[in-house]
């Protein structure tokens, strides 16, 4: 019935299309940046609790600004699609607060930020936004589409300060995202053009500059790369090729993790990463 459903709205938008071209790309673009928000935990609750919390206007979105802990180097954390940043609570257990400053960002939509929609543009700019509080990043963090949002920030603007990152399970670029949405309503190449367009209009760089490729060849800092072989969702082997014979990356690829990479194993090569920088 599901996958019913998801046809049927294909089909709409493949018929308007032709006949509405600017509703249907303002609609498939709503469509595909609309949230479905992923509840906090009383564990996760809690963890905010023991932080402070700076509530975020990005241009009438919302997002929310996490923080643990005292010491001199900054880590910034950055989750991903349908996500909050209680995912996080694990990864600090590692690590001695009063060594770092912990952030993380609740994007637009998600976590205990309000709304109901999100797309990297917005996202960009709430990180951009919260660098405006924080300053210089010692390591970036991020996972799924925090990862792409990060490498689309550096790309967009290559001065943004941040002297490590480390990116988990990313897709390969935008234009993986859109594959992604027109095999999953059955879109037309009408469609699609029209939707392109819209999104050309919201963000800064044309959606094909917008890879991973391009950010491991562009960024001069070390890089941690961990992706799981078999992620059902973001797959392995583009970001395989996208780093070989990328001196500053470092790869930690696992079998078994699939698409989430919290396990025991992925906290301490983080951790590792973090302390060794």
């Amino acid at each position: 019935m599901k996958k019913l459903i998801t046809r049927s709205i294909g089909s709409f938008i493949n018929l308007t299309a032709v006949l509405f071209p600017k509703w249907n790309a303002n609609f498939s673009f709503n469509l595909l940046c609309k949230v479905k928000r992923v509840g906090i935990s009383d564990k996760g609750r809690t963890f905010f609790e023991q932080g402070t919390t700076t509530f975020l206007d990005i241009n009438g979105h919302s997002a929310v600004l996490h923080q643990w802990g005292s010491g001199s180097k900054k880590l910034y954390f950055m989750h991903g699609w349908l996500s909050n940043s209680q995912r996080w609570r694990t990864f600090l257990e590692p690590l001695d607060l009063s060594e770092y400053t912990v952030y993380a960002l609740d994007a637009p939509g998600h976590g205990m930020a309000k709304g109901k929609h999100l797309n990297v543009e917005i996202y960009r700019q709430a990180f951009m936004k919260s660098l405006e509080i924080i300053g210089t990043i010692d390591f970036l963090i991020c996972h799924s589409l925090g990862s792409l949002v990060a490498a689309y920030a550096y790309l967009y603007q290559p001065k943004t300060v941040v002297k490590n990152y480390v990116i988990m399970g990313s897709p390969s670029g935008m234009d993986a995202i859109f594959v992604y949405f027109k095999h999953l309503l059955g879109l037309s190449k009408r469609s699609m053009n029209n939707l392109e367009g819209k999104i050309n209009e919201v963000i800064r760089l044309p959606h094909a500059e917008i890879s991973m490729t391009h950010f491991f060849r562009s960024v001069n800092v070390p890089v941690m790369v961990i992706h799981d072989r078999n992620d059902r969702i973001t797959p392995f082997r583009p970001i395989q090729l996208a780093t070989e014979a990328k001196k500053h990356v470092n790869t930690y690829f696992t079998e078994g993790n699939d698409h989430n990479l919290k396990t025991p194993d992925v906290i301490e090569k983080v951790a590792q990463f973090i302390k060794q920088g």
